[in-house]
């Protein structure tokens, strides 16, 4: 009688603990918060020392940056620094992704900065906020993220109609057609002449690329115009080649 009594007591204990582990398998392990995995992009930056990290995900990445290449145009990286950096370590840090395109010759690759942000919130976006574009840069256009300056050799507000010029301003006016984003023009001159002289210089210079914009099929009202005359030099007006510089109008994305 004892004998089947703890036979018993036995049954029902494993029984109770084969519901228990059940119970606890249901409701407890199955249900315990999982850990999410994060997943980076080709490309991120170590946030401690600025180095380039790049994964399995890179050589595909990389090999559609440089397919997408136009003939004739130049590879700009531009890096980001993050919190309290300042834009040296920006430039830093796409010098350090310039050296990963192999495939392209030092001299068509041109790099910049902009502020990224926090660096650790920011791992998770593409590329870890450095950007990328095939640009036109030469004696007469020189083209950045967002903006780009075109250049008077002469004293003159005729339009430029050389070759180089008259290409990019038919790729822009393609893409503002297409994608229908507005841009401000704005005419600058060098210090040459009276100020309100050169005011009214910067005005026509502007107006000029303007007009030749919409005779390419560029909705009028996708472009606004005005002029900094002298005010904003990009060189110290102290050499010819200076003024030149000086004397050229920025076509801006502003919307």
């Amino acid at each position: 009688m004892k004998k089947t009594l703890a036979f018993l007591l036995l049954l029902l204990f494993l029984i109770l603990a084969w519901f228990s582990w059940r119970w606890y398998k249901e409701t407890v392990v199955c249900c315990a918060e999982e850990v999410p995995v994060v997943a980076y992009g080709p490309l991120i930056f170590d946030c401690s020392t600025g180095e380039v990290i790049t994964n399995d995900l890179w050589p595909d990445k990389k090999r559609e940056i440089i397919n997408a290449r136009p003939e004739g145009k130049k590879l700009l990286l531009v890096g980001p620094y993050f919190g309290t950096e300042r834009e040296a370590d920006g430039i830093a840090r796409a010098e350090k992704v310039k050296l990963l395109f192999t495939e392209i010759a030092s001299d068509d690759i041109f790099t910049g900065a902009r502020f990224g942000g926090e660096c650790e919130a920011t791992k998770v976006n593409m590329l870890h906020e450095l950007q990328y574009k095939w640009i036109t840069r030469n004696d007469d256009v020189i083209e950045h993220l967002d903006k780009t300056m075109v250049f008077y050799k002469y004293d003159s507000d005729a339009e430029i109609t050389n070759e180089q010029v008259l290409n990019y301003f038919s790729e822009l006016s393609s893409f503002l057609k297409s994608s229908g984003d507005k841009i401000m023009i704005t005419g600058h001159t060098d210090s040459d002449g009276e100020e309100a002289y050169n005011m009214e210089l910067g005005m026509r210079r502007a107006s000029e690329h303007r007009d030749h914009l919409v005779k390419l099929g560029v909705d009028v009202s996708q472009i606004s115009i005005q002029s900094m005359g002298e005010t904003m030099p990009f060189k110290p007006n102290d050499t010819e080649e200076n003024k030149k510089m000086n004397r050229r109008v920025e076509i801006q994305i502003i919307e």
